[in-house]
């Protein structure tokens, strides 16, 4: 079954994870009334899920959906929600603020044997520095660790329940403040009034499509937490995107095979002949998608916490779903672009053939079956490219590796995510690589341990060498590199014209002065004088089609961005809250420049040149 699953992208393990916040001082009466209340909400979200996953089989692996419920084992509602959830069979993954000897100090008596009992069934335990620092370096209050564990909670899970007065918070870090940090980040919360003097309810910035960072826990949209609410909840998150078009390009995807031949060299016969760059036995021949990955990735995974085997492991579905989208996004770009070149290169040598029938009149009627054929494999080059979609499965694959790229480090600091689409429950706006791309995030592993300061910065260093300053040597070569191409293709094709001013004048000026020569090589000048055009036309219809100057702007422009972030990584102390700002801010921007590229080249279909 594995070797078959090889041979296409790999379909996402349905995982759904339920993160827990509450409070901690819960009266034996209110504990009596949550917990049949908790245990029916777990049952009916576990109930949808497994009904999501029925009803999508085809975009996930056959196995049973997994439950997971992220608690801190704080004793009261997360305890509560901890031991309903293993009674309906979710598993447990415990975030501790700090390391574990300083968590379980601060429980006493029956909650320290309740903690230690959770703990002991958790499925995966992992522990946070449990302290900030300030600006000067320093160790600030430790209250900070319950502030960063809630942050953890709401970045690893997908819904949060929050069992909450619906007051401020206590103090730092309490249930409002992760309420509305979950609300600001766009995870959907289910309020249980541990009192029961509110009705349960959903508060969630996408039942009105409104960007959540500017929402709190008053202006929220809210709706009653019923099952209507609750199924619309699961199925927004959890099914694949509704328009055909949408489905038919994800059932595509899943069906890709791996292009062992690269069949189009087009476009890396360009860049050698314009000395940009050479041509290389990957042009012909793909290396296996997840071997390139691996070497790709090797230097991701040469450090401590990086590279352990709890974090590979951890890190598998998303290294494989990266693999497939990156290779296919560079078989479909190499593809599209030499089909874009040859339609041009195609038009103009059918022009050029017409006009060498003035030089060979004899050959005229196999110069006409050669201009023919390159006009039918014109045509047919550019049907078939359109048909097959190179143009749109280039930009859908190269979208969907870069949204898996950063992943990796945003999944392993443990309080950091992806960004979350804004798009209405009502809106047709959710694409599917937007789709599988969240699928496999929920299917990663969860974050590994952080012992101590001195962990976390070598972490945060080595995050920032490969996911920051790589992208920006990346972005400052391709930029130059399409500078080159650009400037190249305009100096050649400015010269071709330059070239037929030069002949026309020249021919002017013999015929003006009654020159033989001109009646001599008349023929040739008119020929000279038509192809030339011809093919700097062509040059610059490769040039402006291609876009290669407007490539080379936003690759300087998010080298630039991201130079400033990894300036903020370094100018700062190590600091697990602003270093997963600024690595989800690096990847914001590298989608940014995604973003704009995609607009740029979506209505770039293959054409035949006018």
């Amino acid at each position: 079954m594995r070797e078959q699953a090889a041979q296409h992208p790999p379909r996402p393990a349905l995982t759904f994870r339920l993160g827990v916040t509450g409070h901690r001082a819960l009266s034996a009466a209110a504990a009596r009334r949550l917990e049949p209340k908790v245990a029916a909400l777990l049952a009916a979200v576990a109930e949808r899920v497994v009904a999501a996953h029925v009803a999508h089989t085809h975009a996930y692996r056959p196995q049973a959906p997994r439950l997971v419920l992220i608690s801190q084992l704080a004793k009261g509602a997360d305890q509560l929600a901890a031991r309903t959830g293993l009674e309906l069979g979710f598993g447990l993954r415990t975030v501790l603020p700090f390391p574990h000897a300083t968590y379980r100090a601060e429980f006493t008596g029956a909650d320290g044997e309740a903690f230690d009992a959770l703990l002991a069934r958790s499925d995966h335990v992992w522990e946070l520095p449990g302290v900030a620092v300030d600006e000067a370096g320093a160790a600030v209050a430790h209250d900070r660790g319950y502030a960063l564990a809630g942050e953890s909670t709401v970045a690893q899970c997908d819904i949060l329940l929050a069992i909450w007065d619906g007051q401020a918070a206590r103090g730092h870090g309490g249930t409002a403040d992760v309420v509305e940090y979950a609300i600001r980040r766009g995870v959907p919360v289910l309020h249980l009034d541990p009192e029961g003097a509110r009705e349960p309810s959903v508060l969630w910035s996408a039942f009105g499509g409104l960007a959540p960072d500017r929402l709190d826990r008053h202006s929220a949209p809210r709706r009653p937490l019923d099952g209507t609410s609750l199924s619309e909840i699961v199925e927004a998150m959890l099914a694949p995107p509704a328009p055909k078009p949408e489905r038919a390009a994800l059932t595509l995807f899943l069906g890709e095979r791996r292009w062992r031949l690269r069949l189009r060299p087009e476009f890396p016969l360009l860049m050698a002949l314009t000395g940009v760059r050479r041509l290389r036995r990957r042009n012909f021949v793909s290396v296996d998608y997840e071997t390139a990955a691996a070497a790709d990735w090797a230097a991701f995974y040469d450090q401590p916490i990086a590279g352990s085997a709890a974090a590979r492991a951890g890190l598998a579905a998303v290294q494989r779903a990266f693999a497939w989208s990156d290779g296919l996004a560079d078989h479909y770009a190499q593809t599209y672009r030499s089909a874009l070149i040859f339609n041009y290169v195609a038009a103009a040598l059918s022009v050029l053939l017409a006009l060498v029938g003035v030089l060979a009149p004899a050959a005229k009627i196999w110069l006409l079956l050669g201009e023919l054929t390159l006009i039918s494999l014109l045509i047919l080059n550019t049907t078939f490219g359109n048909r097959a979609e190179w143009h749109r499965r280039w930009l859908d694959y190269r979208m969907l590796a870069e949204q898996l790229r950063p992943m990796r480090t945003l999944a392993l600091l443990g309080a950091a995510s992806p960004l979350r689409s804004l798009h209405g429950i009502s809106e047709a706006s959710w694409r599917w690589t937007d789709w599988y791309a969240a699928a496999t995030w929920r299917d990663i592993g969860p974050p590994l341990s952080i012992p101590s300061q001195d962990a976390l910065t070598g972490l945060v260093d080595h995050f920032a060498r490969q996911e920051v300053v790589d992208q920006v040597r990346y972005n400052h070569a391709n930029a130059e590199r399409m500078h080159q191409l650009d400037h190249r293709l305009h100096l050649a094709g400015t010269a071709l014209f330059y070239l037929t001013v030069a002949l026309g004048l020249t021919a002017l000026i013999g015929i003006l002065a009654g020159s033989e020569l001109v009646h001599t090589y008349g023929r040739w000048l008119t020929v000279a004088s038509a192809g030339l055009p011809t093919i700097g036309a062509a040059l610059f219809g490769i040039r402006g089609q291609g876009d290669f100057i407007g490539a080379s702007g936003r690759s300087a422009e998010t080298a630039d961005k991201l130079q400033e972030v990894a300036e903020e990584l370094k100018a700062r102390p190590a600091d697990l809250t602003r270093a997963s700002r600024a690595l989800e801010n690096a990847a914001r921007v590298m989608l940014a420049d995604l973003g704009e590229w995609r607009v740029s080249y979506r209505h770039r279909k293959l054409a035949i040149p006018a």
